[in-house]
């Protein structure tokens, strides 16, 4: 039997300076080093609001990207997997007295059941059928929870004690929120690169670039695509889980909402599809940009940030079709004379 082989320190060191399918890479280990840095000089008490929305936006993507970005499954549903999530570990909570650090596993197994069952009902359908089916299911979610008023308290919310203490999973401290949520987001991109590199992940990138030939060849799509799926409903209701610990209250028209599903998509677009750099990249030039029109318009301009959202897609997606991802790392190359 072949015997593992333990990395040398020139191995361990010898990373190629740019992001590659599978690898790790110096820009990686920088941008992790800043973001851990970003939290640790302790900024004030908005900006870290916008850091580790950026975190959680940046893992839900991440997430959506599995299957989305990987698979070519283009969901407008992941809503559904999010609220499922975020109100099973609040029910559980309110409900059973059950600690949010088990009921977010419970919840995520649940919103990966659905994932799987939707997969397993709805890949076969093609291009914009498969995303209206995808709509759908998060709208009938979205109805449920709205009418299930003894459960989720309906239109009116579901309100979470905000009695701080760990084992309620609620802080009196940003900081540590900001802590979870980028241990969320390098949970999820370790993943996501796992995958990437593995050989289920080239069964996935070759059932997206052509499903006809990846059959030929051996591969399973229906099964590879309900494993993909799977695994994105799973951290996308982990993603919900936390989102409802750090708001404390749950509001079904938002939570399951079609806005909330577009911008699961439009932030891995936006970043670069199918890369595991794109959408946390995506997610930090998002969510600023977010937490900064809505504070410079206020209520005056509801729903002008969606506008400029769409211009900046339509812009990128012109000009850089590979997303911010494929321009930075261009630029980057360019300046170090194609250095990897």
């Amino acid at each position: 039997m072949p015997t593992a082989q333990i990395p040398s320190k020139r191995q361990l060191f010898n990373l190629p300076a740019l992001p590659a399918r599978g690898k790790y890479s110096i820009f990686e280990l920088a941008l992790l080093i800043a973001c851990i840095a970003l939290v640790a000089i302790g900024p004030s008490q908005h900006m870290l609001d916008v850091i580790l929305l950026s975190f959680l936006w940046a893992g839900l993507a991440l997430s959506w990207n599995i299957a989305g970005g990987y698979t070519g499954l283009v969901s407008l549903g992941h809503a559904a997997f999010f609220g499922i999530g975020a109100y099973t570990s609040s029910i559980l909570t309110n409900k059973v007295g059950l600690t949010p650090w088990i009921g977010m596993w419970i919840g995520a197994g649940g919103a990966a059941v659905l994932g799987g069952v939707l997969t397993l009902i709805c890949a076969r359908l093609r291009g914009p059928f498969f995303i209206l089916s995808t709509l759908a299911a998060a709208e009938v979610v979205r109805i449920g929870a709205l009418n299930w008023t003894d459960v989720t308290g309906g239109a009116e919310g579901l309100m979470i004690l905000p009695t701080p203490s760990v084992a309620n999973m609620v802080f009196t401290s940003k900081t540590t929120y900001a802590v979870l949520m980028l241990v969320y987001m390098v949970g999820t991109y370790l993943v996501t690169k796992a995958i990437e590199g593995s050989r289920y992940g080239y069964y996935l990138f070759a059932i997206r670039d052509d499903e006809d030939a990846a059959s030929a060849a051996g591969v399973n799509p229906l099964l590879a695509r309900t494993g993909a799926t799977c695994t994105s409903a799973f951290l996308t209701a982990i993603g919900g889980s936390l989102f409802a610990q750090y708001f404390l209250f749950l509001d079904p028209t938002h939570v399951i909402s079609p806005e909330l599903s577009f911008q699961f998509a439009l932030i891995p677009a936006l970043g670069g599809l199918g890369t595991a750099i794109g959408p946390v990249l995506g997610a930090f030039f998002i969510t600023p940009l977010s937490e900064l029109l809505r504070s410079y318009f206020g209520g005056g301009a509801a729903g002008l940030h969606l506008a400029i959202y769409g211009a900046v897609l339509i812009v990128v997606m012109l000009y850089f079709p590979g997303g911010l991802a494929g321009a930075l790392m261009r630029l980057l190359a360019g300046r170090g004379g194609g250095a990897r």
